[in-house]
């Protein structure tokens, strides 16, 4: 007992230090702002500006943000649905850098790095999947035809289904970590010189590789060509190879009489790369065809190789430069982006929750596997499951949760029908999956406590959030919707609106056709209303263009033809041939707010954000504790 409460005063002592060493700032209608929350956003906010703000300006900057946010609060918008939802998405996004075991993820990184500083000699044989596994057999059967000395080229040719056996037969060449499945990866690397490797399979098929040779990283190249490309789809015979040839020599004769090669490339090669003066990206081993390739890396840097021919034509190859390996630290970022997408990472989810069984405890009640055993003697069915609901006992627990029998039988399938030991591993196998799910719901509860950034940038966009929500409803929505509090804001300060020049403000109808213009005026004539112009366009349709507008003189052809008694014009939609004026006038300043209605938007958003404030601070209470603020750095 007196261990117990040992432990208990240092877990004590641990949290008021942590709450020593991050105290209270400020209080708002009751909530707490830390001082760390205040640094970090004060910070933030001095890195983003070009004239960095006193301590003082920005608290008073910060006092009305969380203001907003408590009113916010207090709207009860946190506690909407889709308030909560993408904030739950925002947090599992954040959080899942925090879900993989740090260590297992380095230690990937590293050996893929260590990889990339050799190349191996790879020859392979694919197979499709197929359901059965007869492929499994048949890889067998291929890989001891192989050793008891069939050639593998020849087996690769007539059975591998990979396209490219059938040129290369089966030879990739050598090979860079990185550029494969991590499966096809690890064999290829780690199979001795010479040994074929047992059938394995990856999401591509059924593989049998045999590791040629090994060689340290060549590194990459950067490379300009000119290629004479052969047609494609055809029968490319002698006499088409000839010409090609005869071409590539052509233009070979005017690089070695000092001719620019870039403006070479872009006038007589057929790749891509023409536009840009034949530069390629950098490439490796493995990334070209192998005759490409090889004659890139035997170059000297700035040296042009003689025409040479691929299976795509002829290529005068340029090297621009060569580099060897980048650094661990330059490598590390894409290193650990391929292995978010592999098996890798699943392997180091796994280690993150073993380390989280160990760091909350976690025990499996083992009475309650018992309990399933004894009871899905016969079969397992829809009874056993409604048998193991009825359980009253705890299934397994970890930090002080515990999860009852009950728990587990709601996530089983009555349908499933398994024999006696099957079903224990099947219940065991529901039961392991909901402790990963509960285990890594709770490191996620926990990660603030654990991470001062990861709370920060949680709290942030938690806060960012509510402030958006509210700013829209009392300000920024609320501007462009009230349009009787728009215009009586504009008929208050009417003379702040003023033009230099008077404006036509009106409606011109341009039509297809004589006729038709005539038959609008006549519907014109006869209609009235606010609904004149749905009802032309749902008679004329498309021979019909009808434009409100607001401009002056020289801002509009037309308007300046009608009005202003400027020549005549067009509309850019030439379909538009006739067009006249309709209810409009010369005004000489705005009328209402529609007339200037970006500018009055604009400044009642802010009378309202003024108002607001102000019935903020007169609505929550702030307690600033001065002394510790004089502890911001």
């Amino acid at each position: 007992m007196r261990k117990k409460l040992f432990f208990g005063a240092l877990a004590a002592t641990a949290l008021i230090s942590w709450a020593a060493k991050d105290p209270v700032l400020m209080k708002i209608n009751g909530d707490k702002v830390k001082l760390s929350e205040f640094e970090y956003l004060y910070h933030k906010n001095n890195q983003q500006q070009i004239e960095k703000e006193s301590l003082e300006q920005y608290l008073e900057r910060f006092k009305i943000y969380k203001l907003k946010v408590a009113d916010a609060k207090a709207a009860g918008i946190d506690t909407t649905k889709s308030f909560r939802s993408e904030f739950q998405k925002y947090r599992n996004d954040l959080s899942q850098p925090y879900m993989t075991d740090s260590a297992t993820l380095l230690r990937f990184a590293q050996e893929a790095y260590d990889r990339k500083l050799r190349e191996v000699e790879t020859m392979h044989i694919m197979l499709p999947l197929t359901p059965d596994g007869s492929s499994i057999a048949k890889a067998d059967s291929l890989r001891n035809c192989i050793l008891n000395g069939e050639d593998m080229g020849d087996l690769a040719v007539k059975y591998s289904i990979d396209r490219s056996a059938k040129r290369n037969r089966g030879n990739l060449g050598y090979i860079v970590s990185g550029r494969f499945p991590y499966a096809f990866e690890y064999v290829a690397y780690t199979l001795p010189i010479g040994e074929v490797s047992k059938p394995f399979a990856t999401d591509f098929g059924i593989h049998i590789v045999k590791t040629l040779a090994e060689r340290p990283s060549r590194g990459e190249v950067l490379v300009e060509h000119i290629l004479k490309l052969y047609p494609r789809g055809a029968n490319v015979t002698d006499s088409i190879k000839a010409t090609m040839h005869a071409q590539i020599d052509s233009i070979y004769k005017e690089v070695l009489k000092g001719a620019d090669f870039e403006e070479l490339a872009r006038k007589h090669s057929d790749d891509g790369s023409a536009r840009n003066g034949g530069r390629l990206n950098w490439f490796g081993s493995g990334m070209m065809v192998p005759q490409f390739e090889a004659t890139a890396f035997e170059l000297a840097n700035g040296e042009v190789s003689k025409p040479i021919e691929t299976m795509f034509g002829w290529h005068i190859i340029k090297k621009l430069d060569s580099r060897g390996v980048k650094p661990f630290d330059e490598c590390k970022t894409g290193i650990l982006e391929t292995i978010a997408a592999d098996e890798r990472n699943t392997e180091a989810r796994n280690a993150k929750i073993s380390q989280l069984k160990s760091d909350y405890k976690l025990k499996e009640n083992s009475k309650f596997l018992a309990m399933v055993e004894n009871d899905s003697k016969d079969t397992f069915d829809s009874t056993t499951v409604e048998k193991i609901k009825s359980y009253n006992c705890v299934a397994f627990s970890f930090a002080k949760k515990k999860v009852m029998a009950s728990e587990i039988a709601e996530r089983l399938n009555p349908k499933m029908k398994k024999a006696n030991e099957s079903a224990v591993d099947y219940v065991k196998g529901v039961m392991e999956n909901i402790e990963k799910e509960m285990l890594i719901e709770h490191e996620k509860d926990m990660l603030p406590s654990k991470h001062v950034d990861y709370a920060n940038l949680l709290n942030e966009y938690y806060n960012g959030m509510l402030l958006f929500e509210i700013s829209n409803r009392n300000v920024w929505d609320k501007a462009n919707t009230d349009k009787e509090g728009l215009e009586k804001y504009f008929q208050a300060n009417k003379s702040k609106y003023t033009w230099s020049k008077p404006k036509f403000k009106g409606t011109v109808i341009y039509t297809t056709s004589d006729s038709i213009e005539n038959l609008v005026k006549e519907a014109i004539a006869k209609m009235g209303g606010d609904t004149i112009f749905t009802a032309l366009r749902k008679q004329f349709k498309r021979d019909v263009r009808i434009e409100q507008l607001l401009v002056e003189k020289g801002e509009n052809a037309v308007v300046d033809n009608l009005v202003f008694n400027g020549p005549a014009a067009k509309h850019k939609d030439k379909r538009y041939t006739n067009y006249f004026k309709y209810e409009g006038r010369i005004i000489n300043q705005p009328e209402s707010a529609a007339d200037v209605r970006g500018p009055v938007t604009s400044d009642y958003q802010n009378a309202l954000e003024e108002e607001w404030i102000r019935q903020l601070k007169e609505k929550y209470p702030i307690e600033v504790n001065t002394k510790v603020l004089k502890q911001v750095k």
